[in-house]
């Protein structure tokens, strides 16, 4: 994020300045955090590795459900719709739009794509897009991927099960909309909130000072997030609702 030093000076407001003076860390590796990716120059010590192979068994894990369920319920186009829907976000993501204290932000696409295509498909084709950004533009790391996997991929596809709590299966603007613009923003704030927990023991004063900063931050993102969320899927509901497999999924029984 560009200008994040005037957010750290922001944060001091809101973090006893004892607990990051010294910390040479904290600004560099919190910036390098953008957007949830954890890069693998924060996995150092042995609770941080033992932490990034037991979410990389995580990750596989829930990428094996959403496998089998994707083919399951698009039995014969997955590859190609994997293949679109990851290329639409990888480029939606390099739209930057500004937050405060000179910083700016970008969609992360998880509720986006669990709309679209609904949860399954949505944990894979985010996990295309984060591994496309992991090996050409090192976003994040090797190590780290099954955190940020985690992070993005899997709790932007999960929130396609809160959209259908709050819409109660309906479909109607009245009630839809704005289920997808809560689902986005909780989706940036539990990833964010899981991140602060993971990079933890990176820093002096642990998740007192992750946490907050995260939350704080990210809490400006979700509402980014959850307004260009919004109105993408407003915009395909409006003009071509039958290419919304989300919409599909959201009125019928979700057998897990």
């Amino acid at each position: 994020m560009r200008g994040f030093s005037r957010f750290v000076e922001a944060y001091f407001w809101f973090v006893p300045q004892s607990l990051i003076m010294g910390n040479t860390k904290f600004i560099k590796s919190v910036t390098e955090a953008e957007n949830l990716h954890i890069p693998d120059g924060l996995i150092t010590n042995p609770i941080s590795i033992a932490a990034a192979v037991a979410m990389w068994i995580v990750t596989l894990a829930f990428l094996a459900w959403a496998w089998k369920k994707a083919k399951a319920t698009y039995p014969s186009a997955i590859t190609a719709l994997l293949a679109i829907s990851s290329a639409f976000v990888f480029a939606a993501q390099m739209i930057n739009f500004p937050i405060t204290f000179g910083t700016s932000g970008h969609l992360v696409g998880g509720t986006f794509l669990a709309v679209l295509l609904g949860p399954y498909a949505a944990m894979l084709s985010m996990t295309i897009v984060l591994l496309m950004q992991t090996v050409f533009f090192a976003d994040g790391g090797i190590l780290a991927f099954g955190m940020n996997a985690f992070n993005m991929a899997i709790i932007g596809g999960l929130s396609f099960f809160l959209i259908k709590m709050l819409t109660r299966g309906s479909t109607s603007s009245k009630r839809f909309i704005p289920s997808v613009f809560a689902a986005s923003w909780l989706s940036v704030m539990a990833g964010a909130f899981v991140t602060a927990l993971m990079i933890s023991p990176a820093f002096t004063g642990g998740v007192t000072v992750t946490v907050p900063s995260m939350l704080f931050y990210h809490a400006i993102i979700g509402l980014g997030e959850g307004a260009i969320t919004t109105t993408l899927v407003s915009a395909l509901q409006r003009m071509q609702p039958a290419i919304m497999g989300g919409l599909t999924l959201l009125k019928e029984k979700t057998k897990l």
